[in-house]
């Protein structure tokens, strides 16, 4: 599988431009929404720039389930549209992850393993997130370096990135959180499950 040619590269780049475009602004607005209506705007900003991530990874997952292997290189339209939504994604969810840090633990790995450790009984469950900060991160960074590659992979390698992620979206949304956000997670999940059986395609996320 060769990568996209430069026509191709040509014709599509207006769509990279409006996801980026997009993306910024809505970025942009969150932050600046979450700055100017909350007094504790540090709680509003942590708190807005995961469930910004979250849609993203939602969006992504849902664009994924439908792209097959000439899609998968981010050669057509549906292929980029998923790469772009799973870029935005970590982009947030890092943004997130320094608020959090930032406004939280005081740029303290202690302050955040106590933190864990209160939430969850398990203070080393600090360093799941950590990895899942970093795998979402590479896996994001391969999809832009190497795109044909990236497609060509064996489909375990999805199966394990996946289900490990949904396993940490799991417990960080409804395992151990309660309100809107639980009943949030649980809709994701059934939409995300309903997916998965309806929908062809599915190969990012599928069996191969």
């Amino acid at each position: 599988m060769h990568d996209v040619a430069p026509n191709k590269s040509v014709a599509i780049r207006p769509l990279d431009f409006a996801m980026m475009a997009g993306g910024t602004l809505l970025l942009g607005a969150t932050i600046a929404a979450s700055a100017a209506l909350a007094v504790d705007h540090g709680e509003l900003l942590t708190r807005n720039t995961i469930r910004l991530a979250l849609a993203w990874y939602f969006t992504a997952l849902l664009s994924m389930m439908r792209l097959d292997r000439a899609d998968s290189p981010a050669a057509t339209t549906a292929g980029r549209v998923a790469r772009w939504c799973w870029t935005w994604g970590i982009a947030c969810f890092l943004i997130h992850v320094g608020m959090a840090f930032h406004y939280y633990h005081h740029w303290s790995h202690t302050d955040a393993f106590e933190h864990t450790r209160q939430i969850s009984g398990l203070g080393e469950g600090i360093y799941f997130s950590y990895l899942f900060a970093m795998t979402w991160t590479a896996d994001a960074i391969y999809w832009w370096l190497a795109p044909s590659r990236y497609a060509e992979r064996s489909a375990w390698i999805d199966r394990l990135l996946h289900g490990f992620m949904l396993f940490m979206v799991f417990n960080g949304m409804i395992v151990f959180e309660t309100g809107p956000i639980r009943w949030a997670g649980a809709v994701m999940f059934a939409i995300l499950a309903i997916a998965w059986t309806l929908l062809p395609g599915r190969r990012r996320i599928s069996a191969g």
